[in-house]
């Protein structure tokens, strides 16, 4: 017997889709959640917008229960001509809410339904300013040891709105220990609004898209709520574009950005003496080199990691000055103060190239950058030929100092290192 095989990837999305739109009916709890986290995309026709049409009409007479307030929560959240017209029933209902037993026995709590927990939140961010007692007494209730989950999906949703009021973010554990598809998806959305983080976000984030990316194709949109379709549908267009991003912005381009070094500098500040208060930006040392450097990549790249501690190596220890993870890419900056230098350069990096790709699996090149405070051009095509005959390093970019910025004048204890030794 054979498995039968995987449906298409936009087969298994057009059917997210279809189950999303059973919910997507003015006032529905279902797919106003649905469209709180797909944050109105617009490739879905809402219809859910309980603002619009005769919703608030029909409904007048229960706008202090939960649910209605849940309702009137998600449609605040989109400004409308209405706001003004249910705040003061928004915040009676809240005031009642405070009055009743959150834990009562029988678990019917708004607590303990998503869809209208999440639609309360957003009603009392509505009236924060006129009812700030409210989230007050949420954040507590939220924290309360009383409060008994029905599953691991329902406990992330609860964390994620306590994380909201709290203004922290959980710790998330293993990804691969999270078994349910809403589970995995919830936990991703989590760590893109900020009420979440993974004990490593860079080899743990990839091994969850993995999972996720596997759940979306595995599953069946029949069996999903709503809400959990939609989480999975948003991670799965998240995920394609941020996979899309990865191949546009490939490993050349870290060195087409760091060539752009010497062109960005015609703006940097060196004020002449004519000014009452001269502004004068120094570069000294490599510590303003990299400091520049990382305006330049994090402006292109999103994970730049500053200064990531590799494993050991050896007896000791390795600092890069800047790894790009989803590209493998590790990105070393070297001083130059004078043309001697260079030589130490290429030995240094002889020792830290073996090293750095040695000790990880994680990054597969380096991309040496060299600031050459001498301006001696003469040494700069060997060096260049000479790092790149290293295994692993791609690519050498190596400018001069600007001629805006003048010689430095250095004493004998002025060239310190800008970190410790390993």
């Amino acid at each position: 017997m054979t498995d039968e095989p995987l449906p298409s990837l936009g087969g298994q999305i057009s059917t997210l889709k279809q189950r999303i739109a059973t919910a997507n009916t003015p006032g529905n709890l279902d797919g106003l959640l649905a469209w709180h986290i797909l944050r109105g995309s617009p490739d879905i026709a809402w219809c859910v917008d309980p603002m619009s049409g005769t919703w608030l009409r029909d409904n007048a007479h229960r706008l202090k229960d939960a649910s209605a307030l849940a309702v009137l929560g998600y449609g605040l959240s989109v400004p409308s001509a209405t706001s003004a017209e249910v705040k003061p029933h928004i915040r009676a209902g809240l005031q009642r809410l405070m009055q009743r037993n959150p834990f009562p026995g029988d678990r019917l709590s708004f607590l303990h339904h998503i869809c209208i927990l999440f639609g309360v939140w957003l009603a009392a961010e509505s009236v924060k300013t006129e009812l700030p007692e409210f989230r007050i007494w949420l954040k507590k209730t939220l924290a309360d040891l009383r409060l008994q989950p029905a599953d691991r999906f329902h406990e992330l949703a609860q964390r994620h709105i306590h994380a909201t009021l709290a203004g922290e973010r959980v710790l998330l554990g293993n990804p691969t220990a999270m078994i349910g598809d809403g589970e995995l998806a919830m936990a991703y959305w989590m760590i893109d609004r900020g009420t979440a983080n993974l004990n490593d976000l860079h080899h743990d984030a990839r091994a969850l898209q993995k999972l996720i990316m596997r759940a979306v194709l595995r599953t069946n949109p029949s069996d999903l709520v709503v809400p959990q379709a939609a989480l999975l549908l948003w991670a799965a267009d998240d995920i394609l574009e941020s996979s899309i991003d990865q191949m546009v912005l490939s490993r050349s381009h870290v060195g087409l950005v760091l060539r752009r070094f010497e062109p960005a500098m015609r703006r940097w500040r060196w004020d002449g003496n004519d000014l009452k208060h001269p502004v004068r930006w120094e570069v000294r040392s490599e510590r303003e080199v990299q400091a520049i450097l990382w305006i330049m990549l994090r402006s292109t790249f999103d994970d730049v990691v500053d200064e990531e501690t590799l494993p050991k190596f050896g007896h000791s220890s390795y600092v890069p000055d800047f790894a790009l993870p989803r590209l493998g890419v590790l990105v070393e900056a070297k001083y130059a103060y004078k043309g001697t230098d260079f030589k130490k350069i290429e030995t240094g990096m002889m020792v830290d190239s073996i090293a750095y790709l040695k000790s990880t699996d994680r990054y597969k090149e380096i991309v040496v950058f060299i600031y050459d405070e001498s301006a001696s051009v003469e040494q700069h095509d060997l060096t260049r030929r000479t790092l790149l005959r290293l295994d692993g390093v791609t690519d050498v970019v190596i400018v001069s100092r600007p001629g805006v910025l003048p010689i430095p004048a250095r004493t004998s204890t002025t060239r310190t290192r800008t970190r410790p030794p390993a």
